[in-house]
């Protein structure tokens, strides 16, 4: 007779999961927001902190809940840096040359060109930071995430892929968020173990350049017809005198025009997310999501009626809602040894996402 003996397992196999429900986050908008009132929006950065703490806590992977160890006082830190450093001596520039020069120079006509392209590449820049400073302060079962690379090389690179997306009309606009995320995720680790971002065959069978290609040509064709009704229709006459039927009609004509568009575009958001999840893999896991076009319509609609009912402090509950349909929708094939999984060595930053809380970019997530 021979023994027989099952070899023991190298990993874990994984589920992604987030249980928020509405009430606690719509609890946390309208706290943050009436204390945002009375402390001249200064409480925004730790409502920012209670909201994360409980939206990561509500995630698990597998049956352990993320963590998130990041302090209000980080955030706010940041920010002042982030005022000091290069808000305030940016704005200084645009005074010193129109005090220094006149306003009648061609060197004066060329800084508004010049600095609004480096306001691209300081807005990779923060991504890149906030980025860096979310990882950092995410732990699962006591192992932080890290983020490396340089926030200068992701700016420049956001600048480039900006400028591509624009001379080609959107069309890189796909290709160059694909290469961004690369980017990001390929100096993304969880302790020692660092993430890939791999053209998996999985997510070259996404169709990202034909939901693009239907997002441009039939969110255009349906602007055209939309335009050409009004010319016909007389919907848009309504100078002349105050006709409130032609008015009504012309809002009326808004809403298919907006859910045609909507679908395209939707469709489009939908497949991308889908191609980037896909790409990502750690350890012996590798990632999918299953989310659609429908996910995100239906998002966009109730999250917008959740503002308007809420008079505006139910922002932090839409922001969970698109984090759990997202999270809810992903899945992990494989295993990860945590055994082997030692702490990050990267040094964490000191302070918080100020440069892009600064620019207004920053969500709560």
């Amino acid at each position: 007779m021979t023994d027989q003996t099952t070899p023991p397992a190298t990993g874990e196999a994984l589920s992604v999961r987030n249980n928020s429900t509405i009430l606690p986050m719509l609890w946390i908008g309208f706290y943050t927001t009436m204390l945002n009132i009375v402390t001249l929006t200064l409480f925004r950065f730790w409502g920012r902190t209670h909201f994360r703490r409980r939206l990561w806590a509500d995630t698990k992977i597998g049956d352990e809940p993320l963590e998130y160890t990041g302090k209000g006082l980080e955030l706010f830190i940041g920010f002042l840096i982030a005022i000091f450093t290069l808000m305030a001596p940016f704005v200084a520039i645009i005074l010193a040359v129109q005090f220094f020069l006149g306003p009648d120079t061609l060197f004066l006509a060329l800084v508004p060109l010049l600095l609004y392209l480096f306001l691209f590449v300081i807005l990779g820049v923060a991504i890149f930071l906030a980025r860096r400073y979310h990882l950092s302060r995410t732990r699962l079962r006591g192992i932080r995430f890290a983020q490396t690379g340089s926030a200068w090389g992701y700016g420049f690179a956001t600048l480039g892929y900006i400028l591509l997306t624009g001379v080609t009309f959107g069309w890189f606009g796909p290709a160059a968020r694909i290469r961004l995320s690369r980017r990001l995720w390929k100096g993304a680790f969880f302790g020692s173990e660092q993430f890939r971002f791999e053209d998996t065959p999985e997510a070259l069978a996404e169709p990202v350049y034909q939901s693009f290609a239907l997002a441009w040509f039939g969110g255009g064709l349906a602007y055209i017809a939309w335009i050409a009704w009004l010319a016909t229709s007389g919907a848009a006459d309504i100078t002349a005198v105050q006709d409130i039927d032609a008015l009504i009609r012309l809002y009326a004509s808004i809403i298919p025009l907006v859910i045609i568009v909507g679908l395209f575009v939707c469709w489009h958001e939908a497949v991308m997310i889908r191609r980037i999840v896909k790409s990502l893999s750690i350890g012996g896991a590798k990632l999918s999501s299953r989310i659609s076009a429908f996910d995100i319509l239906e998002l966009a609609v109730t999250n917008t009626l959740l503002l308007v009912f809420t008079l505006g402090f139910g922002f932090m509950a839409g922001q969970m809602r698109v984090w759990k349909r997202i999270a809810n929708r992903m899945e992990l094939d494989g295993e990860i040894d945590f055994a082997s999984i030692e702490q990050s060595t990267v040094e964490a930053p000191k302070q918080g996402e100020g440069l892009a809380d600064g620019l207004d970019i920053i969500s709560n997530f």
